[in-house]
């Protein structure tokens, strides 16, 4: 729901328009009359009229092989080599306009475990002002660190062990923050980290949708850090409209160095 404000002059309504509300599927409005030369009612508008006024970016990434450039890990992000769905990439909006959009619903903070000797999962997105908490369920000592601008720490994990990390700043999908074990070289995850709610990590399904974006111009923008792809597209946002794009990546995308 969202609040439609009306002035009332000589008896009549004059509507004002529908609040922009990308956060809330439901408000409460104070229904207020003041009668006096002119007045201010509010009432209550139903979701069609929110939905109409944003709209939504959604579509599907796939990896395209290339046998005279063979990914070593391909098998464990593209489970049907024929259709190409590419699980773990980082899809995001990019745009100024974004930044004070509030969520739809509050962010749920991740957690990232260290098992077998890897981070799980391997890679994470979250908005700015979340935590993430790091757990360690290896019979052994594992270790968490990062030396990114936005974030640098360095701390134990004991097995069983837990401790809760606070991201503060973003950096979107060029600046992660890489995690690393000292113990064990061979550890690595990275975390996005975005100033608007318009982000995800791919499924095995490949796909992303994004509602609720404001009309506008942006760069549509993915990454997949452990293939190094990278991948960028101007997308339009309009009122009550569906932008559907199909992200085809392949050796070619290969710009990324951690």
């Amino acid at each position: 729901m969202s609040c439609v404000l009306e002035l009332l002059i000589d008896g009549r309504a004059v509507g004002l328009g529908v609040a922009r509300l990308f956060a809330m599927s439901k408000c409460v409005c104070l229904i207020v009359t003041v009668w006096c030369l002119g007045g201010i009612r509010c009432s209550l508008a139903d979701d069609s009229q929110v939905s109409a006024i944003v709209g939504i970016v959604k579509g599907r990434v796939t990896y395209e092989s290339d046998k005279s450039r063979p990914w070593r890990y391909q098998r464990y992000y593209v489970k049907n080599a024929k259709s190409g769905e590419l699980a773990e990439a980082v899809v995001a909006l990019r745009g100024r306009e974004l930044r004070n959009v509030p969520n739809v619903e509050p962010p749920v903070d991740p957690t990232i475990d260290q098992f077998n000797f890897q981070f799980v999962p391997e890679t994470t997105a979250i908005r700015a002002g979340q935590s993430i908490k790091f757990t360690n369920s290896d019979s052994t000592t594992h270790n968490v660190r990062s030396v990114a601008s936005i974030a640098e720490f360095n701390f134990n994990l004991e097995a069983e062990d837990e401790q809760t990390q606070r991201f503060e700043r973003a950096g979107g999908l060029r600046s992660p923050v890489t995690l690393g074990c000292v113990y064990h070289g061979g550890m690595r995850a990275w975390i996005y980290v975005l100033d608007h709610p318009f982000f995800t990590v791919t499924k095995p399904d490949g796909e992303f949708e994004f509602a609720g974006v404001p009309p506008g111009k942006y760069t549509l923008e993915m990454v997949h850090p452990a293939g190094q792809l990278r991948w960028t597209q101007p997308v339009e946002v309009i009122v009550d409209g569906t932008v559907e794009v199909e992200i085809r990546v392949s050796p070619d995308q290969k710009t990324l160095k951690y």
